[in-house]
């Protein structure tokens, strides 16, 4: 690794970091800072996924690696890859790792968004590290997330499985659709009656007594479905 103590490297679907072990955490956030600052023209205006390896980080000190680059660069940093495991320091992380486990193992990942008039399908579970625009469609037999805003045709679980859920980090969409069940999504009643819900709140959708339910993830809603 020589004297740099942050090395930038691509990989398949944006960032790898690779980190040095030994040096004091505070010394090597101002690494990041420095290499992001000088390098923010060249990366532009980007959502990644950031890979770190060489050094075990607490989820707190993935935090604080993310907040350095952000704020030195115009990248925003969608998931985390420590060591071959992602973490979704915004959304996933109000998911049981066995759902995290489940959907990386095999799923499609499109990096962007899915703009209008396009058809992405997937035939196990598909994640889309942006947003699905008005007038686009998505398919996947499996589940689908959508890490940004999901304004366009979502069908999960498809031709016919309701067991699989739609995760996405803003909900906009009057065309979603699990298995075999479609029609109005309801928001769960206690979430519905707040006065000031935000609309950019992570929402999980699932078939719940034959209806299409929304639940902010922290809610629980797929936990206790899978339960």
């Amino acid at each position: 690794m020589g004297n740099d103590p942050v090395v930038l490297k691509s990989n398949k679907y944006g960032l790898s970091l690779q980190l040095d072990p030994t040096i004091p955490f505070e010394e090597l956030v101002r690494a990041i800072c420095e290499k992001f600052a000088k390098s923010a023209d060249f990366f532009g205006e980007t959502s990644m996924v950031l890979e770190t390896f060489g050094r075990e980080l607490s989820t707190e000190e993935g935090l604080v690696i993310i907040q350095a680059i952000e704020l030195n660069s115009k990248i925003k940093i969608i998931l985390l890859n420590e060591n071959n495991e992602y973490k979704d320091i915004r959304m996933l992380g109000e998911i049981d790792r066995f759902y995290t486990d489940e959907i990386f193992e095999n799923a499609k990942i499109i990096r962007g968004s899915v703009t209008k008039h396009d058809v992405i399908t997937s035939d196990s579970s598909l994640i889309i590290l942006g947003d699905v625009k008005s007038k686009a469609t998505v398919r996947a037999k499996g589940n689908i997330i959508v890490m940004g805003s999901l304004n366009g045709t979502c069908h999960a679980g498809y031709p016919d499985n309701s067991g699989c859920y739609i995760v996405a980090g803003e909900l906009d969409s009057e065309n979603i659709q699990i298995g075999t069940k479609s029609g109005q999504v309801k928001f769960q009643e206690k979430w519905s009656l707040r006065v000031r819900r935000s609309k950019s709140e992570p929402v999980g959708i699932s078939v719940w007594n034959h209806e299409l339910l929304a639940e902010p993830l922290s809610s629980g809603l797929l936990k206790r479905i899978k339960n």
